[in-house]
């Protein structure tokens, strides 16, 4: 171990860091793009990831290099042994990080970046076929949100299809989002809000609810699906039914009565954001202004937090358009 440990230490002190892509390196909150893009790599934090989501295009430059980091005995062993280096050497080098973590950082902060991330998608495409599941899925991910632009990444993404329900899931959003195809990916998020022991079920209704009319063949699917066990699903069930049609208010209203808490204010969450359209729901919102049950729906994927089933009718009321009929003030 000794020797190990002597080898590799000798071995980082003669490294240099990789060079820098002689390109526009923009600076944001004092820092330059390169020195955000590090600071993602090293530490994963929030304040890193925000940076680079702002500073956008240019930045992407100086996550590629990330993404093409390889797996290696070295950068294995350098990880392991890090923790047995005496303080001395560990003030003067930086703590390693293994390759895959590394890769998925710079993929995690594409994926933020959303169209503004479209330099990166012949690279992107090559992390389509990462020994890392979770790379591989992350980067579907990241090519969905770039949109139109990921076009390239269709015939790549295609087979992801065929994966696991999770896989599945994502990569229909994402290629929804980049040729929306309804035909293609409805069949596949519809047959995922089917799946009663996913975990990711209540992301197939998600989806499908951003689809909007284009998902009006699975409502039948999704309307079982707000009857589900899984509250987080059958929330975001609710929230989908909203989105895709308003020819789905009697099944909201419906929900209004349901003995969960949060459901109640899942489906009031629900009708006001149909506005007007939903002013049918009044009567039965408004049987909801004195019910002080406390819940805590999943909206659209989210956790919202605590909130009274009085509370969210009331505020559905305002944004229906019937607030001041009902003496009840914007909040």
């Amino acid at each position: 171990m000794a020797l190990t440990m002597a080898t590799v230490g000798i071995t980082v002190l003669l490294l240099r860091p990789p060079r820098k892509p002689n390109l526009p390196d923009p600076v944001f909150n004092g820092k330059p793009a390169s020195a955000w893009a590090h600071k993602f790599m090293l530490e994963e934090s929030f304040e890193a990831q925000e940076a680079l989501r702002k500073i956008g295009e240019p930045a992407v430059p100086f996550l590629i290099p990330s993404l093409h980091q390889k797996n290696s005995w070295f950068n294995a062993a350098y990880v392991k042994v890090w923790p047995s280096f005496p303080p001395i050497l560990k003030s003067r080098l930086e703590q390693p990080r293994l390759s895959t973590d590394v890769r998925m950082r710079a993929v995690v902060a594409l994926r933020e970046m959303g169209p503004k991330a479209k330099p990166a998608v012949a690279a992107l495409i090559e992390r389509l076929g990462d020994k890392d599941k979770t790379v591989r899925l992350h980067s579907a991910i990241a090519l969905g949100n770039i949109g139109p632009d990921a076009r390239a990444a269709v015939p790549a993404l295609k087979p992801f299809l065929k994966e696991k329900h999770t896989v599945r899931v994502y990569t229909a959003n994402a290629l929804w989002k980049i040729e929306h195809n309804a035909q293609e990916v409805l069949p596949v998020l519809e047959q995922g809000v089917r799946e009663e022991n996913a975990p990711f079920r209540w992301a197939a209704a998600v989806f499908l609810g951003e689809m909007g009319t284009a998902a009006e063949p699975a409502i039948p699917a999704l309307i079982k699906a707000t009857r589900a066990a899984d509250k987080d699903t059958a929330s975001c069930a609710v929230q989908a039914l909203a989105e895709i049609n308003p020819t789905t208010i009697p099944t909201l209203i419906e929900t209004l009565r349901d003995a969960d808490p949060g459901m109640r204010i899942s489906a009031a969450v629900a009708l006001g954001n149909l506005g007007p359209t939903a002013k049918e729901s009044i009567p039965a919102l408004t049987r909801l202004l004195n019910d002080a049950a406390m819940g805590e729906p999943t909206i659209m994927g989210r956790g919202v937090g605590k909130e009274t089933v009085s509370n969210a009718a009331s505020n559905a009321i305002t944004k229906i358009g019937a607030g001041a009929a009902a003496g009840i003030s914007p909040k």
